[in-house]
């Protein structure tokens, strides 16, 4: 069996816990609690790596030596988006349901997923479940129809806008007998 590894940015600890509060939220309203239990609010930086073995320390290597190049960069994060088709609902066996806060894409963060993928893509092991979408995730997984609903209908009346900084970014594993997605490699930026 495959080893999903994606590439990821934390948040700070006040963003996160302010995304915190947000799910939880959602979590109240809907009973969708994976994000919650599963993940720390990240967004996605670029491609995954699905491997049958660990992460090849030339890649390791690699990607150290790109970060030391790479300056800190902020991105904003601004309103909430929703998804009913997520594609990755086949590969977890779950539902296809999703809400997230938009990730807007500057030049500085395309260029920097970017040059990391061209890393990446040297490796055959990657994959990618759709084209780049940034985002930030609150619900997934256990999300059903309902819970999408009534929480896209609470959402609706609230607005989010908030500027992070990417400093660093990590390699996740999911551990499969916990299905839950840890950190093995953070790369700091400059």
């Amino acid at each position: 069996m495959s080893t999903l590894y994606p590439c990821i940015s934390y948040l700070d600890s006040e963003s996160e816990k302010e995304i915190r509060t947000i799910q939880k939220e959602i979590f109240e309203i809907s009973g969708a609690k994976s994000s919650l239990e599963e993940w720390r609010p990240h967004i996605t930086v670029g491609r995954g790596l699905n491997y049958k073995k660990e992460i090849p320390a030339d890649l390791i290597e690699k990607l150290s030596t790109f970060t030391k190049t790479q300056s800190s960069f902020q991105v904003e994060l601004k309103n909430f988006g929703y998804m009913d088709d997520w594609k990755g609902s086949a590969l977890f066996n779950c539902e296809p349901y999703v809400i997230y806060i938009d990730v807007i894409i500057n030049p500085i963060l395309q260029t920097f997923v970017d040059k990391l993928d061209s890393i990446l893509k040297e490796y055959a092991f990657s994959y990618e479940i759709h084209p780049y979408n940034p985002h930030l995730t609150l619900a997934f997984k256990d999300l059903d129809k309902e819970g999408f609903e009534k929480s896209k209908d609470y959402l609706s009346q609230q607005s989010f806008s908030k500027t992070i900084t990417i400093d660093s970014f990590s390699i996740a594993n999911d551990e499969i007998e916990k299905n839950i997605f840890k950190e093995i490699h953070n790369f700091q930026l400059q």
